[in-house]
């Protein structure tokens, strides 16, 4: 059977099991088309594009074993491969920590300009920092700074290390459990991200069953998904240099934020889907609307 014809077989199998597309695709077709290649032993990333190749009966075999592991424990494909693919990066990933796939990834690459003079970052806080990719993503792009990435997760922070190690970033990287900025008392950071839980308790009870293969922890954050937020919103200011910036993704969120600080000029950046969801906040912006966070 070619390439082609195997993953359009794995589609079908993909849609008809009714299974759920967002931690790494966002569509069976993708998936099928990453599952059929990581069986087969064809790397994604350095791929040719030759669909029209024979896959063997080893190859075929693998597939099928793949699918029927995917489809029976509703496992995302990226905790069953140990791989996930960010900023255009791939890491190691297992059920220690969320699958990567926040929006802030899209301005990795370019340093988040023009919001953001890259020349001028030396020192950077990447909170909530799950897997570290976030973390290792930038270190790969900002060669010249240094990086704290925190978690609450002792277990999280295990594959942040895996991850900092793989890319041989762990001298620029030091990790540290944390609850947010806790562990930090006296350190200003001229960039501080951070992809929080950020889902309302609603929300928590609608989510599809790959959701439950990844920490609780990483998703809650109370009745309007704004619980730690607020937290970040609140103290993030007292640890940014003077011309520092706050990169913040709201998620499903997005709306309560607005609607709780209404007057605040949140610059929310627009991703390649068409979604608004992270936002930007300068130390100056902080300055000027730090007392709507008390």
């Amino acid at each position: 059977m070619k390439l082609v014809d195997c993953v359009s077989e794995v589609e079908q199998q993909l849609h008809r099991a009714n299974l759920y597309f967002g931690h790494g695709t966002d569509n069976a077709r993708d998936e099928a088309a990453w599952l059929v290649m990581a069986a087969s032993g064809i790397n994604v990333g350095t791929f040719d594009g030759d669909w029209a190749q024979e896959l063997s009966v080893r190859q075929l075999t693998e597939t099928k074993n793949l699918v029927l592991k995917r489809i029976q424990s509703r496992q995302p494909l990226a905790y069953i491969l140990n791989s996930a693919w960010f900023a255009e990066t791939e890491f190691y990933i297992d059920e220690r920590a969320i699958v990567p796939r926040s929006h802030i990834g899209e301005w990795i690459p370019e340093c988040f300009e023009p919001w953001l003079d890259p020349t001028g970052v030396r020192d950077v806080l990447d909170l909530c920092t799950g897997g570290g990719c976030i973390a290792v993503a930038l270190a790969l792009v900002l060669n010249q700074a240094s990086f704290d990435a925190v978690d609450i997760s002792k277990d999280a922070l295990a594959v942040a290390a895996i991850n900092a190690r793989r890319h041989a970033v762990s001298n620029r990287i030091r990790l540290i459990q944390s609850d947010l900025f806790t562990a930090l008392p006296d350190r200003r950071y001229d960039l501080i991200l951070c992809n929080p839980p950020y889902v309302a308790d609603q929300l928590m009870d609608e989510l599809p069953i790959e959701y439950s293969h990844e920490p609780e922890i990483a998703f809650s954050s109370g009745s309007d998904g704004l619980t730690i937020i607020r937290r970040v919103l609140a103290e993030s200011r007292m640890h940014l240099t003077q011309r520092g910036m706050l990169v913040v993704e709201a998620g499903s969120a997005a709306l309560s934020v607005e609607s709780e600080w209404p007057t605040v000029p949140f610059t929310w950046l627009m991703s390649a889907s068409g979604e608004s969801v992270v936002f930007v906040l300068s130390a100056d912006e902080l300055d000027a609307y730090g007392q709507h966070f008390v």
